[in-house]
């Protein structure tokens, strides 16, 4: 298994390259030895001088994923990614390879784009309806100012302001 956060802090995590170069990573430590498509990847790079290409790289990541009897990527928050068309075909180009051991999960707000790419690539597909959830983030948040020792002790007045604020950032997450 494998996980991918695009952070909207991190500008880091916010890349579709980066995204690959986790994989890779993460990928690689749960074998037994170094990959030969890795230490290949390393060799075409001039023993690491350079930097391989989204290409090399998509390589070498299906190579590593082909030598388990299952892998499962989670992509957690794919509308903060600021190379979002890169990013939706590097998913469509995974998708392609047709890896029967080869799982993914993906979460993201509903963005047009994400879901025009992904529609016909999904298997199963769950909506969150953001008032469902931001029912029970205040139901959270009522529970917590209450029974919490510390914030119980706040002025009404500040529990409510606290309750408010919390409520209008909220939008379902």
């Amino acid at each position: 298994m494998a996980y991918f956060y695009f952070d909207f802090n991190d500008r880091e995590k916010q890349r579709h390259e980066n995204l690959i170069r986790s994989l890779i990573t993460q990928f690689s430590t749960q074998c037994t030895s170094s990959p030969d498509a890795l230490t290949r990847l390393y060799s075409q790079c001039h023993d690491g001088k350079q930097q391989p290409a989204v290409t090399a790289l998509l390589a070498t990541l299906r190579h590593i994923i082909g030598g388990f009897r299952h892998a499962y990527i989670i992509l957690d928050a794919l509308d903060e990614c600021t190379e979002r068309e890169d990013l939706l075909a590097m998913i469509g180009e995974m998708v392609d390879w047709k890896l029967d051991n080869l799982h993914l999960l993906m979460t993201s707000r509903k963005e047009r784009d994400i879901e025009d790419c992904l529609e016909s690539q999904v298997s199963c597909q769950i909506n969150i309806q953001q008032g469902v959830v931001d029912a029970d983030i205040h139901i959270h948040i009522c529970e917590r100012l209450q029974n919490d020792t510390k914030l119980k002790k706040w002025p009404m007045k500040v529990q409510e302001e606290i309750e408010t604020v919390l409520m209008e950032g909220a939008h379902g997450m």
